[in-house]
């Protein structure tokens, strides 16, 4: 038999492991979203045991409303297109490249209008394009830089041969990102890239494009138009019909997509087009602060489930990586990033008489380090061994007596599966053990609770099991449960320790006590 591959046996380990992650592995809280989540759906009024509340702790409906206030921030941030236009724009532009040389004042505003403006647009933007930089694009699949015309066509003018005036940036940055200038793209009669999605970067949100003039066409069945030649599928597209939005480049018009989204440049029957690109880079100020507010009714510790999807990295994404760093900011505590996997169970009877029962939940949240992982998979090949060498020790027993009677089930005495103790001491998940209850003694104010905006949207199912009730008395009734397993990456806030720890959580409690000012 010829050996597992080593990525198909890490792939099996790893299944194996968060298969039985929460049989053995201590809980560190609980998800207070899913459950919540689950009573509605249910119209189950009664709490189960995990949301018993100590008097210290944020009622559920604050709790629900730090969670809509992060669900309107996501659905407003978090659109994979936006465009527009910036009325008033006004910046200074100095271009110092051999023959394209510009130093002066560009708005969106000017005292000449017509075809006297667009003559000058376009005498200013032919020279850009016919001194440009021969420009290439990154090729995602071989992770390197091709320059080819039938691909794209169009140069362009490098960050180190131009640069903006401060107040354009900080128009731009108002828009929500920060972004700092790249390149200014130029096309021309004939320009064109094909469809593609930008080069994944460190660091990289997304892209915003500024107009810097337009006078191009394209043709359209025959047509010159002049609609936009920028085309950027748009979020609605699937794989039967696919939807693509137009945009020109005049001066004062911006678009901004990320990294995974499909965007092209059609090939221009006349006339000239410029943008500046300026990628996004995950800083801002106002977003952080919107955050702050919503997080601040919220008692430390407690963990966020984070929006996107991660395998083994720590550079995060979009509302992700503002979301961390407004943690940190909030004076509340200590702020880790943690992978985790969450053991979703209910059970919910009806009576004969059509009313319900109490259900029963939990949503118990455990740490998936990789050194989890490991003290699982050891802890399982450990107990293998001890169970074969029991057999064995049998088999020889039955071989020496002879026995010709049939094999019985082989336990061990005291196999029932218990709570491992994973030394995380010198690791970065240290603050773990502290957390962790390791007997039903341990105070429950050190169970961290999690939520999550749109936990069905957030985490990924590992493994769901859900059985309907069925609503007969008797032997042959069934309640309703469930048994699901669930994967995130979470945004953890520790409480802070020592006086400084102490005189910020004093603080935050007198404001709390102070009366609104009307």
């Amino acid at each position: 038999m010829s050996p597992i591959p080593a990525l198909l046996r890490t792939a099996i380990d790893l299944k194996e492991a968060l298969d039985n992650a929460a049989v053995h592995l201590t809980p560190i809280g609980t998800c207070r979203t899913k459950a919540t989540e689950w009573r509605q759906e249910h119209d189950e009024d009664e709490k189960g045991e995990e949301d018993a509340d100590t008097d210290s702790s944020p009622s559920e409906n604050v709790e629900i409303q730090a969670m809509e206030a992060l669900r309107k921030l996501q659905d407003d941030y978090t659109t994979t297109v936006a465009s527009g236009t910036i009325e008033d724009l006004a910046f200074n532009l100095n271009i110092t490249r051999s023959g394209c040389e510009y130093q002066g004042d560009l708005s969106a505003f000017t005292s000449t209008a017509g075809n006297a403006a667009d003559a000058a647009t376009g005498e200013r933007l032919q020279r850009w394009y016919e001194a440009g930089a021969v420009s290439g694009y990154g090729d995602v699949k071989a992770q390197e830089t091709k320059v080819d015309p039938a691909v794209r066509d169009a140069p362009e003018i490098p960050a180190s041969e131009f640069t903006v005036s401060p107040t354009l940036l900080a128009r731009v940055q108002e828009l929500w990102i920060r972004a700092e200038p790249y390149k200014i793209h130029l096309y021309g009669p004939g320009g064109k890239f094909k469809a593609h999605r930008d080069t994944p970067e460190t660091d990289l949100v997304g892209t915003f494009l500024l107009g810097l003039g337009d006078t191009s066409k394209t043709t359209e069945g025959g047509w010159r138009s002049s609609e936009g030649a920028l085309e950027i599928k748009n979020s609605k597209s699937n794989r039967y019909s696919e939807q693509w939005t137009r945009h020109a480049a005049h001066l004062g018009a911006w678009v901004a997509f990320y990294p995974d989204v499909d965007h092209a440049v059609r090939e221009l029957a006349s006339g000239y087009r410029a943008h500046l690109d300026t990628p996004e880079v995950p800083a801002n100020v106002a977003l952080r602060g919107k955050i702050q507010q919503a997080l601040a009714p919220l008692r430390s510790p407690y963990g966020i489930l984070l929006q996107h999807h991660y395998a083994g990295t720590a550079e995060l994404n979009g509302l992700d990586a503002a979301l961390y760093a407004a943690a940190g900011q909030t004076g509340n505590g200590d702020v880790k990033l943690l992978p985790v996997l969450i053991r979703w169970t209910a059970e919910k009877y009806y009576n004969e008489y059509g009313g319900d029962i109490p259900a029963k939940y939990s949503a118990d949240v455990f740490p998936m380090t990789q050194t989890h992982v490991d003290a699982v998979l050891a802890h399982i090949r450990a107990k293998q061994k001890k169970l074969k060498d029991v057999n064995s020790k049998d088999e020889e027993e039955k071989d020496e007596e002879g026995d010709d009677e049939e094999d019985e089930e082989v336990t061990i005495p005291g196999s029932k599966p218990k709570k491992l103790f994973v030394d995380l001491k010198g690791t970065d998940a240290e603050w773990i053990t502290y957390h962790s209850s390791q007997s039903a003694e341990e105070p429950k104010s050190k169970s961290i609770r999690f939520y999550t905006p749109d936990f069905s949207g957030t985490a990924i199912a590992w493994q769901e099991d859900v059985q309907d009730a069925i609503e007969h008395t008797g032997n042959e009734s069934r309640p309703h449960a469930e048994d699901s397993i669930y994967l995130s990456y979470a945004v953890v806030v520790l409480p802070m320790r020592g006086t400084r720890g102490r005189r910020l959580r004093q603080l935050k409690r007198e404001r709390l006590r102070q009366p609104e000012r009307r």
